[in-house]
């Protein structure tokens, strides 16, 4: 029997890889109270920096060099992959890791979300939504798992990964505002953080997320005469905000009467959705009010590009209802679909143990081509007592590592 014993590369190899195995794992028992501190920090748009301090002070401590990235508004407005500016930039960033390799190995970034969506006062939490409760194998509160636990777990990771060093570039991002645009991670990409593969942290249930409908937010405004109800009764704002609704939701049946790619059809039966998020308006129950307002999501497919989408709305709403202002705000996403058989997707899939598949929501991944999405298992998310499994989260970190060891290459 001939006996193949390991050269020098693979001993060193082999000892790299077992250094990062011992490395993860103290950093994996950190996980829920990582998890729990970012959740206490409220990242709703416009006061992200709580969040972004625990992310920058823990990558200084893992050596990567640490930048802040503001967006440029005006550049924002100006590029159509890029989304509407909701609240101005100054003292608002995200944060931008980087861990130089020892050069020939590939480069890779590793990204997340810190913004998280606000909490509605009517919905019933049972767990305080900004505790980072940790019971019944769950970390519990707003952002919980959309992102704070795949962004935690991506980072501690990395740390893991850097302290045990590596031939490629790895750079680790936390952005901001992907849950109203995009443009923290465009303006990542635009200051030239890119790398040779990307991986969100996005909850995909421990799947591998490649695809993502597009999305489009409207504002609709709708003006009458102000005044007492018992000479303002009829027609009035209300009443026009219904017809141009009535419109927008026409659209959406008609785009879901037959979904344009195989991709979005597999995952649901109306994959582009739309959802009347807000209303407000008026003063006084007796009083007809001055204008009234809505705000819309409006999903689509890959053959409806967000500007197309957007001139058809004014259309249908213009014709339902003359008079009704229609703004656009935050998205402006396309949708995308990435393959699934490049060297780093058969890596992630492959070290992961998982199979492919598509959400009826869009990502910051939709600005790489090739990137993917790979998350841990959560639920209620957006809504009351959101979660993330502690046990799912661990299986993150341990394979968010390995795939990186193996793309960037030893020293």
């Amino acid at each position: 029997m001939l006996i193949r014993r390991p050269g020098a590369a693979g001993r060193r190899d082999g000892a790299r890889a077992g250094a990062g195995r011992r490395l993860i794992e103290p950093r994996v028992e950190e996980l829920p109270g990582l998890v729990a501190e970012l959740v206490r920090e409220r990242t709703t748009l416009g006061d992200e920096e709580g969040g972004q301090r625990v992310v920058a002070a823990r990558l200084e401590a893992a050596g990567f060099e640490v930048v802040r990235v503001e967006p440029d508004a005006a550049a924002a407005l100006a590029d159509p992959a890029a989304g509407y500016p909701p609240l101005p930039y100054a003292g608002r960033s995200s944060v931008v890791g980087v861990r130089r390799g020892t050069g020939g190995g590939r480069s890779l970034h590793l990204t997340g979300h810190i913004d998280v969506v606000p909490v509605d006062p009517d919905a019933p939490w049972e767990h305080d939504p900004w505790g980072g409760e940790v019971a019944d194998g769950r970390i519990w509160g707003r952002g919980a798992g959309d992102m704070k636990g795949g962004l935690a777990a991506y980072l501690v990771a990395a740390e893991a990964v850097a302290a045990a060093g590596h031939a490629g570039d790895l750079i680790f991002s936390s952005v901001i505002e992907e849950e109203c645009g995009g443009n923290g991670m465009w303006s990542v990409l635009r200051a030239g953080h890119s790398a040779d593969a990307t991986l969100v942290g996005e909850p995909s249930g421990l799947d591998v997320v490649h695809a993502g409908t597009g999305v489009v937010w409207a504002r609709l405004v709708a003006r009458g005469t102000a005044g007492h109800a018992g000479w303002t009764g009829g027609d009035g704002p209300f009443d026009a905000l219904a017809r141009a609704v009535a419109a927008i939701r026409r659209l959406e049946a008609e785009q879901n009467a037959a979904p344009d790619d195989s991709v979005f059809r597999a995952v649901s039966s109306w994959p582009y959705g739309m959802t009347v998020g807000r209303i407000g308006g008026g003063v006084w129950t007796s009083s007809a009010p001055a204008a009234l307002q809505v705000q819309v999501r409006f999903g689509l497919g890959p053959a409806l590009a967000p500007a197309e989408a957007q001139r058809r709305i004014e259309a249908a709403v213009a014709e339902a209802a003359p008079g009704v202002e229609v703004t656009w705000e935050a998205f402006r996403a396309p949708a995308y679909s990435w393959p699934t058989d490049t060297d780093f997707a058969s890596l992630v899939a492959g070290t992961a143990g998982a199979s492919f598949k598509a959400f009826t929501a869009t990502t910051d991944a939709r600005y790489v081509e090739g990137a993917l999405c790979y998350g841990p298992v959560v639920g209620n998310l957006h809504g009351a007592d959101e979660w993330v499994d502690v046990a799912s989260l661990e299986t993150l970190a341990r394979v968010v590592a390995q795939i990186a060891a193996r793309w960037l290459g030893s020293e």
